[in-house]
């Protein structure tokens, strides 16, 4: 019980810091991500492209991220609180896994202009389908345990 606590406290720490760097991000994403591309691939004529393509796309995808990171700051408080397995919870993943989805659209849209989003693309495929997988295996839980409720 400490441990996944401890845990959960760490996880809901992490969720809250990447919330603070989303919103830092929001305001500083196309100065920050000029930066970044020039010093990796230095000055080109095709910067302003690419920089203008991921900007878009971050912007886009922003608030799917910022409903995300909010869901699981809710899961990590009700599993803080005891309240694992909750209807609530099941229906959280559900809506975390098509904010996943969402932004797979989006990068794959997106990554036909710069091909390196396929990458995030690929990675929000799997994440999202682990998700509905957690999502079965935590509404199969709160059935189970619906049901040993009214047994007795």
């Amino acid at each position: 019980m400490i441990k996944r606590n401890i845990s959960a406290a760490i996880s809901l720490a992490v969720c809250i810091v990447s919330s603070l760097a989303l919103a830092v991000l929001l305001f500083t994403m196309p100065s920050f991500f000029a930066w970044f591309y020039s010093a990796f691939n230095g000055e080109a004529d095709s910067a302003k492209a690419v920089i203008k393509t991921v900007v878009t796309a971050f912007y886009i995808c922003a608030p799917f991220a910022a409903a995300a990171l909010a869901m699981m700051i809710k899961i990590l408080i009700n599993i803080l609180n005891d309240r694992v397995f909750i209807m609530q919870n099941a229906v959280l993943f559900r809506f975390l896994s098509w904010c996943c989805y969402a932004v797979l659209i989006i990068t794959v849209i997106f990554g036909l202009k710069y091909t390196p989003l396929f990458v995030i693309a690929f990675a929000m495929g799997v994440v999202g389908t682990l998700l509905r997988v957690i999502k079965n295996i935590m509404q199969s839980a709160v059935e189970l345990r619906e049901e040993n409720d009214l047994t007795i």
